[in-house]
């Protein structure tokens, strides 16, 4: 913009400050990332399961306002959804929470008990797409017998997921009942799940009998996955599916059963709140720091402003300068901060199981509100200079 590149002399003139200025809006950028990351895991995560399900259509309770809900519908309204047209399969999920203690006595820590979600498919129905799953699943058909999720939090539940040989020997009860781990597959944990295990409904029936009081305990689902034919439309099959089964479910496309999931934690629960108040935060906290430092350029070059005043310079022309100074910075700030998110993000990530992942959009997202914030704090740092008069400057 300028033959004599002014901006850039005034941030390079002291190098100790811009080091100070880099550093600070560095870690304002770090603060942001940390939160947007938490952010997107939050979101990400609890849809895990979906995106690891296989199916067109998915049924549940009406009452059930989000997976972690433990509200059930009867096996029935599987058995009158096979019945539609168009329909190739329905497939019932089990899941247990609450009363699905795991304890590994080969660890003080996990001896005591944790909570892990205990889910039950029948063997050979295509419930779930997960990548090596179908190693696994014919393991399963010994009585008490269940793969654990490598993700689990290992101070949790101390289970040894490398070595199915190890993992064979390990002395684990569930529900206070003798279970078997013979494999391992990968889902990862959530804000509500810190460990996951895939049994057959034979072991699931005798571990949680209590689900239907005096009844089967298979008599309820707690999801429903429903296969189409080919070329069937999602969204008719999906209409036509809930005008069957009545008001006692709902029937979703994969699509919209994501965004259910998604809007209940954004919009229901306070954590979507926090964490965009923590974006908040970082924003106010860079905006703090480069306003100090481009004020404090601002004030040690008056002498130099007021001669530029005095030659005819324009209230645009420092404006422009002070502009392209604040992206410099945003620019300088955004660099080492975003290299240290990305390491931060793998090293959350194998901490907590939590699916945080440094996407383009993210990067982008990030950056645009680092500019916009140093490009803020420019323009409100320059307000003094173009209000002085040149002649007071001196």
């Amino acid at each position: 913009m300028y033959k004599t590149p002014l901006a850039w002399k005034n941030l390079m003139h002291d190098r100790r400050r811009l080091a100070t200025a880099i550093a600070g809006i560095g870690f304002a950028v770090l603060l942001m990332f940390v939160q947007v990351g938490f952010q997107n895991a939050l979101y990400d995560s609890q849809v895990r399961l979906v995106d690891a399900l296989g199916g067109d259509l998915f049924i549940t309770s009406r009452d059930r306002f989000a997976i972690a809900a433990e509200t059930r519908f009867p096996v029935q309204r599987l058995l009158q959804a096979r019945s539609l047209p168009g329909v190739t399969g329905a497939y019932p999920l089990y899941s247990e929470l609450t009363t699905s203690v795991f304890k590994n006595f080969g660890s003080r820590a996990s001896s005591k008990g944790h909570q892990i979600r205990s889910m039950a498919i029948e063997l050979g129905t295509p419930v779930f797409q997960m990548d090596g799953l179908a190693e696994s699943l014919p393991r399963l058909r010994g009585p008490f017998t269940a793969i654990v999720d490598r993700q689990s939090k290992p101070t949790k539940f101390a289970v040894p997921t490398d070595d199915d040989a190890l993992l064979a020997e390990a002395n684990v009860e569930v529900s206070d009942q003798r279970l078997n781990l013979v494999g391992t597959f990968e889902l990862g944990t959530d804000f509500v799940n810190e460990g996951n295990l895939i049994m057959s409904t034979a072991t699931f029936a005798k571990l949680f009998p209590h689900r239907v009081p005096g009844g089967d305990p298979l008599s309820v689902v707690d999801l429903g996955i429903v296969d189409l034919a080919e070329g069937a439309n999602p969204e008719e099959a999906r209409d036509a599916l809930a005008a069957m089964l009545g008001e006692q479910v709902s029937v979703y496309t994969r699509e919209g059963f994501r965004e259910k999931e998604m809007k209940f934690w954004r919009s229901t629960t306070p954590i979507g709140a926090v964490f965009s108040a923590g974006k908040v935060i970082g924003f106010v906290v860079g905006v703090v720091i480069c306003y100090q430092v481009i004020f404090s350029g601002i004030s040690d070059h008056m002498p130099e402003f007021a001669t530029l005043k005095a030659m005819g310079y324009q209230r645009s022309y420092f404006v422009g300068l002070i502009v392209v100074e604040a992206v410099w910075l945003a620019v300088f700030g955004f660099l080492p901060g975003a290299v240290l998110s990305t390491g931060l993000y793998h090293w959350l990530a194998d901490q907590t199981g939590l699916l945080m992942q440094m996407t383009l959009s993210t990067l982008l997202f990030v950056f645009v509100i680092t500019v916009i914030m140093c490009v803020a704090s420019g323009l409100l740092a320059v307000r003094k200079l173009l209000t002085a008069d040149p002649a007071s400057l001196f």
